[in-house]
C-alpha cells in the first residue's frame, strides 16, 4: 500500500440507532469486543487501499449516482464465524438497496477496482473477536438510513478507527 492509499469503504452510517443497538449489546453480554455507538455502519461496499485517483474516480461516480431511500428491517442476529464479528442485519435485502449495490458493482468495475471480496450482506457489527454458538431471538429495529458516506478505516492498537470523507444523501 502507498503511503497516501487509504482503506475506503461506502456505508450508511448508523450511530441514530445506539439507542437500540446498545440494550442488545448489553443484554448479548459476549466477551468480545464492543462495537462503540459511534462507529455502527452498515456497508454498502468495501473498496480496499486506494490512491487519490482512485478516490476521485469514485466520488465522481458517486456524484452522478441515484441513491434512492429505503428501510431495513434489522430482525436477524448471526455470526462471521471466520472473522469472529457479531452482527444484525436484515432476513430480506429490500430490492432498492440491491439495485444500488448491483450499479455501484458495476461502476467499480469500470474503474478496475475489482470485484467484492465477499458476497453482499448487509449488518451493522456489534462485536469483534467473538462467535456465540447461540444467539437469541430479537425484536425487528427499523432503519432508515439519509445518507451514503465514504469512510476511510485507520487502523489503531485500539481496532480501526472509521472516518467519514465525503457524503451524499439518499433521495
Amino acid at each position: 500500500m502507498a503511503s497516501d492509499d487509504k482503506r475506503l469503504f461506502l456505508a450508511f452510517p448508523a450511530e441514530e440507532l445506539a439507542m437500540m443497538l446498545n440494550p442488545l449489546q448489553d443484554r448479548l453480554a459476549l466477551p468480545g469486543r464492543r462495537i462503540p455507538s459511534r462507529q455502527f455502519h452498515l456497508t454498502l461496499r468495501f473498496l480496499g487501499a486506494l490512491g487519490p485517483p482512485q478516490s476521485t474516480s469514485i466520488i465522481k461516480q458517486l456524484s452522478q449516482m441515484r441513491l434512492p431511500h429505503f428501510t431495513l428491517e434489522l430482525d436477524h442476529l448471526d455470526c462471521f464465524p471466520r472473522a469472529k464479528v457479531v452482527w444484525i442485519g436484515p432476513t430480506r435485502v429490500p430490492e432498492p438497496l440491491s439495485r444500488l449495490h448491483d450499479e455501484l458493482t458495476l461502476r467499480c468495475s469500470a474503474l478496475r477496482l475489482g470485484p467484492p471480496h465477499k458476497a453482499f450482506r448487509p449488518h451493522i457489527t456489534l462485536f469483534r473477536h467473538d462467535c456465540a454458538v447461540k444467539l437469541p431471538s430479537i425484536t425487528a429495529i427499523h432503519y432508515r438510513p439519509t445518507r451514503l458516506c465514504l469512510y476511510s478505516s485507520i487502523q489503531s492498537e485500539q481496532g480501526p478507527h472509521y472516518e467519514i470523507l465525503e457524503s451524499w444523501p439518499l433521495t
